[in-house]
């Protein structure tokens, strides 16, 4: 959001051009706003997902791997699983979430709750996610992690 020119063009069409200082996303800002009116949220994914989509694809063309991980944050409220083969939930406790919210972005709590509640409830994925891993320990994730990556590559059958 700070590279794309076209996309830095629509998001300060759409929300301001003070939505960027010194060429850098007002994250803050721009959460303050999308984070308590869901017309601006979906406003903004429909500005940034085409985007994000179009970039991955550029990055996965000639790529020889056998297969590839997207992180899609929001791929239920988006309503994109379908384009995917497997879906991977990363669950973790409420409260560490909202933890994690305001440590990475410097906002205050009510903040990491609003945009925990924009988002569907982690159990209303389970049923559509073919693995989940319980991100509580962090110490326990590399096990979790290399069994998918066993099981997907069992899956494809390599030879």
């Amino acid at each position: 959001m700070d590279s794309d020119q076209d996309l830095i063009r629509k998001i300060q069409n759409s929300f301001g051009d003070n939505i960027y200082i010194n060429s850098k996303l007002d994250r803050k800002k721009l959460a303050s706003i999308v984070f308590n009116n869901k017309e601006k949220l979906d406003l903004l994914n429909s500005l940034v997902h085409p985007a994000v989509n179009n970039h991955f694809i550029s990055y996965c063309i000639g790529l020889k791997d056998v297969y590839i991980i997207k992180e899609v944050a929001i791929i239920f409220e988006t309503k994109t699983q379908d384009k995917f083969d497997k879906i991977i939930l990363v669950k973790a406790p409420k409260e560490k979430r909202i933890n994690r919210i305001i440590n990475r972005d410097k906002c205050n709590r009510q903040d990491a709750i609003d945009r925990i509640n924009n988002q569907i409830d982690d159990e209303d994925k389970v049923d559509e996610s073919d693995y989940i891993i319980e991100n509580i320990n962090i110490i326990d994730i590399p096990k979790k992690v290399l069994k998918i990556h066993k099981n997907i590559l069992n899956s494809i059958k390599i030879h």
